[in-house]
């Protein structure tokens, strides 16, 4: 089992939550392209690229930090 993995590979989150969380990160998607008049595709794909190499550099600690985060959203 690599650092990154846990026994609990999921995580539940309230519908709210996630659907504001996406609709924001399209909201914010939107502005970089008008501001910078760059296509929507290409910001999409850089904030993806950009989050993913930013999750593999996280530490299995920090992960949960940021699960645990979340959940005292919804407590």
């Amino acid at each position: 089992m690599n650092s990154k993995q846990s026994k609990n590979k999921s995580v539940a989150v309230p519908r709210d939550i996630f659907v504001l969380n996406t609709l924001a990160m399209g909201v914010a998607i939107q502005i970089l392209a008008k501001i910078t008049g760059e296509e929507i595709e290409v910001w999409k794909e850089y904030v993806s690229a950009t989050a993913s190499e930013q999750y593999r550099e996280l530490s299995s600690q920090r992960i949960q930090e940021i699960v645990d985060s979340i959940k005292d959203l919804t407590a």
